[in-house]
């Protein structure tokens, strides 16, 4: 699979709007595309933060149910006729059985994004920063790909998540049966997104594993 060149680096996401009057600018979404592979990566601004924790124990009950609402996921990304297909191969949240189908315009570095099958739309910018050097490796338990002086690490929980109910939804009936452990497990998928820097070090600055952040990979 090849995907023109107009598409790949990192894109970042500036707004979402829907027919209904929502509206969204604050979350941090972002969006690498290489040749073939990509990562996206969307953390809510109100994600909690906990700064010395280490891992999901640190957490109280109601902020792994926050830590859910985190969104992330990656595969291959086919383009034609002026639509986006982004195959969802590995995903932070349960499968949900719809198309993850846009139509797209660009105008340079701007890209605006309109849902097919759900009513949204999203205006992207790429980062200067990001163009040449598109890497992918696929590794059995996960992906990483790298466009110019960013990358994206992806590593997959042990079991995959039912389909149907959202993140939330799981954690929060394993929470409510006291089953802590099986909460944890469902949140334990690993997206990391990061900056290269030039001693060369590939630092996190985003993750689903927020004690991550700030560490090299």
């Amino acid at each position: 699979m090849s995907v023109p060149a107009d598409l790949t680096g990192l894109w970042r996401r500036e707004l979402i709007t829907t027919p209904d009057g929502g509206r969204d600018e604050t979350t941090t979404v972002v969006w690498l595309q290489t040749s073939s592979w990509y990562a996206d990566l969307r953390v809510p601004a109100d994600r909690p933060a906990r700064p010395g924790a280490t891992c999901f124990a640190d957490y109280s009950d109601a902020e792994l149910l926050d830590l859910a609402a985190v969104q992330g996921f990656a595969g291959e990304l086919s383009v034609g006729d002026g639509v986006c297909f982004w195959r969802r191969d590995l995903d932070y949240q349960p499968p949900s059985g719809v198309p993850d189908e846009g139509a797209f315009r660009l105008d340079g570095d701007l890209m605006i994004e309109d849902g097919i099958h759900t009513p949204y739309q999203e205006i992207w910018r790429r980062d200067p920063q990001s163009r040449g050097d598109l890497q992918a490796w696929r590794r059995e338990d996960g992906l990483r790909v790298r466009a110019g002086g960013y990358f994206m690490d992806i590593t997959e929980r042990e079991f995959p998540l039912p389909p149907g109910a959202t993140l939330a939804e799981i954690v929060r009936a394993a929470l409510a049966a006291g089953d802590r452990a099986t909460a944890i497990d469902a949140l334990s998928m690993r997206i990391s997104f990061g900056v290269i820097g030039p001693d060369g070090a590939w630092r996190i600055t985003a993750s689903t594993w927020p004690w991550l952040e700030g560490r090299t990979v």
